[in-house]
């Protein structure tokens, strides 16, 4: 809308509507000391968003099936005994072929 006219029904404001919500969600601490995450980061979970949260587990799962995908390709490589294609034909031992299923996973 560019120009015009209208009228509005408030139905609540403040902290009573979504963006309050939101604001009460990031504000409501424990109040206790700083806590840690990993030993030398800040704790700031206490503070997330519901949308902070839902990124935050989406990529643990992202990372997860990243991990498998390359366990996966790993252990195929290596039970089809796959080596480097560009050495000859026979001359790849298991050795080589972890080593170079490593590199491809």
């Amino acid at each position: 809308v560019t120009n015009g006219k209208g009228k509005g029904i408030v139905v609540e404001t403040g902290m009573h509507t979504r963006i309050g919500r939101i604001a009460q969600l990031i504000a409501g601490g424990d109040g206790g000391q700083a806590k840690t995450k990993c030993g030398c980061l800040p704790d700031t979970s206490a503070n997330a968003t519901p949308l902070q949260v839902s990124l935050e587990a989406l990529g643990a799962r992202i990372g997860m099936v990243a991990i498998f995908v390359c366990v996966l390709i790993f252990i195929i490589g290596v039970v089809l005994g796959r080596g480097d294609p560009s050495l000859p034909p026979n001359s790849c031992d298991t050795k080589c072929t972890v080593l170079y299923m490593i590199l491809i996973a």
